[in-house]
Parts: structure tokens; C-alpha cells; sequence
């Protein structure tokens, strides 16, 4: 225990916090939250860092909360820099990301009468956070016995519901006074949530609908919850019937698992053959889905879907056939349906199955003659992840090609796909690598790294990040897809070409830097990058050709839609 501010409602919400079991706050520099500044860093329970742009620390933060799965606290000054903090947050709303922002405020009087750093800031971030909370500033017990209460609301309503809050607070000077830290001025309470069960009713009604169904597909897609269904799911795919598909970011690895979906679908879709491919049972597990492509498939044959089971809390009918809205942990409810007895005559799953693995093929013959483009540096980046390795995937192509490749056994892979945003990444893969003892693999694209580029100024725990940026100078994304690249505008405004290494730019913030422009460079920095011995945070930038890459990919599609 040590020295913490003197003002009730900041000491209130530091001992709260430090009883509840949170350790890790990301500080903003400032003067109206100094209070918190001195309290979080004088208390001796807070593991404290310091980043300049809330942005960045925003994204810092959702990082570790994403690899500890605990709650971490945000703090900035009051203004403009509170709203740095929306991309952030709203990332961590859709990922189901417990982040704790606390922000100081001007007392409530001062509003919009001409203070500097001030602004309407109750309310301000509602629509992306699961809860909004303004102290007082207080003057009587009641005023703190409400904020008491607020703030344990709060923590409880974050660390229950693993979304994101806000903690408003208003602060008058002086801020700088300080007492000793006493944690019996605070009172908490906690909130215990029962675990959720299907009655026997509903699993009949459940066992009726599998039991009827002769196409059964169970697709699992970014979530921190779904490696409890592993071992159930495994048994569930040797059903003739059902094909388990999973996305990269689900970190379900199994070999009978239909993986590398867009690759495996390509040969049949928009043909007589891809009805043939559709469930007429769909269970979804997890959050968003990757891949375009699968998702507009079963849009067209939504009519052919004739059940649609989403395990999740809310309504989210991706594919406009949605039947039921199950609020229960998954794994209990599928081993009751592995149970049942199997139909062999129906050979859904293994049709899947054997498209899969005739898809690998096709995509191992064609990489075997690929030239230097986007798509073989991809190949040559997973031969050289090593075991054990957390990857943090960027957005827009990256990710896309990261979903060509099988998933690797014993790696594990993120991304910022709850809105799917550029501008957080290397952030978010720095607090990853903050809180792993594992390497941190991070590929980016070289906008979305420009654009993050604060969180190179972040030094401390990032000595096992190691940073890939596939510069094809420019946003690549937009000569894939079809419209964008048929405009003249296309490359000033919509991919926004930018030929500039991003060389000055690392080395600036004195981190280690590595190049390639082949082959042969690229098997040499990634061998070195990747060294064991290698204990600093290092870019490697792979110079790839900005016409080629894209043709070479349509290639590549094409070629795989050649399969029969």
C-alpha cells in the first residue's frame, strides 16, 4: 500500500479496482487525470505503462485483455483525447473485450463555458459499450455511497459481461494531494450469474431437428470461448453428415476440420454444383465470419436452410435464416447430440471432406510454380511460424491470405475483426506481446501499419514481437476486388498508392529493421528474424510487386476453380 489521491472518488474507484483483482492499467500523460496517474502508480497492486497517443494505449490494452482474458483499465485526461479511445473500444464491444476506460472530466459546471480540454462527455461513447457510468463530485455520504456503487456496477458489469464500460470522472483542483491508501473505505460487491441450461424439452426438440437433418454444417468463427467444444466437435465430425468448418481466428485445430474455407469452396461456387454444399441444419458458433464468400453462398440458399442454431447472446442472423437463439455454452448441448444415433446413409460432412483435401492439392500444385507476389510470400511466412507462436493477423488482405493456409497445430491466431478496422493493429499486437512469454508474430500491410505507427514508440515487455509488413505500396486489397481497380481514381484515392519505404519511419523509433525483395532475401530475414537467439522487437519489410501480386492471385482463383 502506498500514496493515492486525496479526492474520494478516484481513491474509491483505485481500491475497488485493486480488490477486484485487476492488475494492468494503460496511463495517458495529462493534468486533469493526474489523479489517477498518482493513484494507480502509488498503490503498489498496478502493473502501470505510460503511452502518449489514447489510441494507441487503447489498442495496447485490448491487446492484453485479449490474451489474459481479464479486464485491463484505460485512463486519459478529459477532451478530445477520451473519443482517441472509440476505435479501441468498439473493437473490444464486438470481441467480446472487457475494457475498463476511465476518464477524467471537468466538473459539470464547466461544460461548454469556454475551459479548455472540456466537452459533453457523459454519454459520449454509448451506443459502443455494454455500460455508460458518470460520478459525482461528492459532497455528503450518499454522494459516496452512489459513486461506491456505480463503480462496482461497473467492474462487475465488465468483468461479467467480458464488454467494454466507461467510468466517467468529474475532478476539481486541486489534483495533486495525496493520503495514505486504505482499501476499508470501500465497500464491493459481486454479481454471480447463473450457468445457463437447456431443460430436457428443448434438447428433444433440439435431437429432433439434428435427427431430421441430412445436411448438417457446424461453422465456428472468432471467439474466446470455443476451444471448450474442441474435443466434442472432433467426435461430432466423424458423422458422415456433419462437416465442421473453422475459420483461423477460432483456433480449433483438428485435421478432419474443414479449414482454409474460401480456398475450399472456390471450384464450385456460382455453379449448378454449390447447392449441393449448403446445410439444411446450420449451427454458428463464435462472433464474426471471415470469409465473403461463404456467407453470400448461404444467402443464396437461404431457403434451403431450413434450420439455422446460433449459440451466442444476441441476434445476429448473418445469414437471414436464422431459426433459433441458443444462450447456453455450446459444448454441454453438442456431446448430447454426438450421443445420438448416426445415420450413415447421408454423406453431407464427408462430401465436404473430400472437397477440402482435393482443394489442398490444387492449392500446393499451384504455389509449387508460384512466382515472387503477395500470395508466396504468405506460403513462405507459414513455413517459418514457429511452434507455439501467437499471430496477430492485420486486416484487409492479410487476414484473406492467412485464411488460404491451413492452420498451423500448436499456434494460435487474432485479429481485430469485430469491425475489422486498420488502425489498431500493431497496437493490439504489442499489448499481446506484452502479456505472452510466447513470440508474437504481427502481419500487417504497409497502410494499415502507417497508420498505427505510435505503437513502435511502446518498448517495454515487446522484446518477442517480431513485425512482418508486406509492402506492395499501397492498399493491394483494392486491385482484388472487382470494382475499385476499373475507376481512375482507384489509385489516389480508393488503394491511395504510397511507393514509400517504411524504413526512416522504424528506425525512428529505434527499432531493429530488416528488408526483402525476393526469395531468396525473404528466406534469409525471416530465418533471422525468427531466431531464438533474437531478443528485440524487429520489423522485417518484404517489398512485393504492386500490379503482379494481384494478377498472380486471380491466377491462383482461377486455378482452383478449374478443380471438378
Amino acid at each position: 500500500m502506498g500514496e493515492i489521491s486525496n479526492i474520494s472518488s478516484v481513491s474509491t474507484l483505485v481500491e475497488i479496482a485493486a480488490r477486484k483483482g485487476v492488475r494492468d492499467v494503460v496511463l495517458s500523460p495529462g493534468s486533469r487525470n493526474a489523479p489517477f496517474i498518482i493513484s494507480f502508480n502509488g498503490h503498489g497492486a498496478f502493473n502501470c505503462q505510460s503511452i502518449l497517443d489514447e489510441r494507441s494505449a487503447a489498442f495496447v490494452a485490448l491487446g492484453i485483455a485479449q490474451q489474459q482474458k481479464k479486464p485491463v483499465i484505460l485512463n486519459c485526461t478529459s477532451g478530445s483525447a477520451v473519443l482517441n479511445y472509440s476505435p479501441a473500444l468498439v473493437e473490444a464491444f464486438y470481441q467480446n473485450i472487457p475494457l475498463i476506460a476511465v476518464t477524467a472530466d471537468r466538473p459539470s459546471e464547466w461544460i461548454d463555458q469556454g475551459e479548455g480540454q472540456s466537452m459533453r462527455q457523459v454519454g459520449l461513447m454509448e451506443n459502443i459499450l455494454i455500460g455508460s457510468f458518470n460520478l459525482v463530485e461528492e459532497h455528503t455520504e450518499d454522494d459516496h455511497w452512489h459513486n461506491n456503487r456505480l463503480i462496482n456496477e461497473a467492474f462487475e458489469m465488465a468483468m461479467s459481461l467480458s464488454r467494454p464500460v466507461q467510468i466517467n470522472v468529474p475532478l476539481k483542483e486541486p489534483l495533486y494531494g495525496t493520503v495514505e491508501s486504505n482499501e476499508d473505505s470501500i465497500k464491493t460487491f459481486d454479481v454471480m450469474i447463473p450457468k445457463a441450461s437447456l431443460s430436457e424439452i428443448d434438447l428433444d426438440s433440439l435431437a429432433s431437428e439434428f435427427n431430421a437433418a441430412e445436411r448438417i454444417l457446424v461453422l465456428v468463427a472468432q471467439g474466446n470461448d470455443s476451444l471448450n467444444c474442441l474435443d466434442v466437435l472432433r467426435e461430432m465430425n466423424a458423422d458422415s453428415k456433419v462437416a465442421i468448418l473453422t475459420e483461423t481466428h477460432a483456433n480449433l485445430y483438428h485435421l478432419g476440420f474443414v479449414s482454409s474455407i474460401d480456398r475450399t469452396i472456390e471450384s464450385f461456387l456460382k455453379s449448378q454444383l454449390e447447392s449441393d454444399y449448403v446445410p439444411d441444419l446450420l449451427i454458428t458458433i463464435g462472433g464474426n465470419v471471415i470469409s465473403k464468400k461463404l456467407k453470400a453462398l448461404f444467402r443464396r440458399h437461404k431457403a434451403s436452410i431450413t434450420n439455422h442454431w446460433n449459440f451466442g447472446d444476441e441476434v445476429m442472423d448473418t445469414y437471414q435464416s436464422l431459426t433459433r437463439l441458443i444462450k447456453v455454452d455450446p459444448a454441454p448441448v453438442l456431446s448430447f447430440l454426438k450421443d445420438l444415433p448416426q445415420n450413415t446413409q447421408y454423406q453431407f460432412g464427408n462430401k465436404w471432406r473430400a472437397q477440402f483435401f482435393q482443394m489442398e492439392q490444387r492449392h500446393l500444385s499451384f504455389l509449387a510454380k508460384c512466382p515472387y507476389s503477395d500470395l508466396k510470400v504468405f506460403e513462405l511466412i507459414n513455413d517459418f511460424i514457429p511452434e507455439g507462436a501467437n499471430v496477430q493477423m492485420g486486416n484487409s488482405s492479410v487476414v484473406r491470405y492467412f485464411q488460404l493456409f491451413n492452420q498451423l497445430r500448436n499456434v494460435s491466431y487474432f485479429g481485430n475483426r469485430g469491425v475489422s478496422g486498420i488502425e489498431g493493429c500493431t497496437s493490439t499486437a504489442v499489448g499481446a506481446a506484452q502479456a505472452s512469454d510466447d513470440v508474437t508474430l504481427f502481419v500487417s500491410g504497409d497502410q494499415a501499419f502507417r497508420y498505427d505507427s505510435n505503437a513502435l514508440a511502446v518498448k517495454s515487455g515487446t522484446e518477442n514481437l517480431r513485425i512482418i509488413v508486406i509492402n506492395n505500396s499501397g492498399g493491394n486489397i483494392f486491385r482484388i476486388i472487382d470494382g475499385p481497380k476499373d475507376h481512375p481514381v482507384s489509385e489516389g484515392f480508393i488503394e491511395k498508392v504510397d511507393e514509400h519505404s517504411i524504413r526512416k519511419l522504424v528506425e525512428y523509433h529505434d527499432v531493429d529493421y530488416l528488408e526483402a525483395h525476393d526469395l531468396n532475401s525473404l528466406e534469409q530475414s525471416i530465418q533471422s528474424l525468427m531466431d531464438p537467439k533474437r531478443m528485440m522487437c524487429t520489423v522485417l519489410e518484404v517489398f512485393t510487386p504492386r500490379i503482379e501480386s494481384p494478377e498472380i492471385f486471380k491466377e491462383y482463383l482461377e486455378f482452383l476453380k478449374e478443380a471438378k
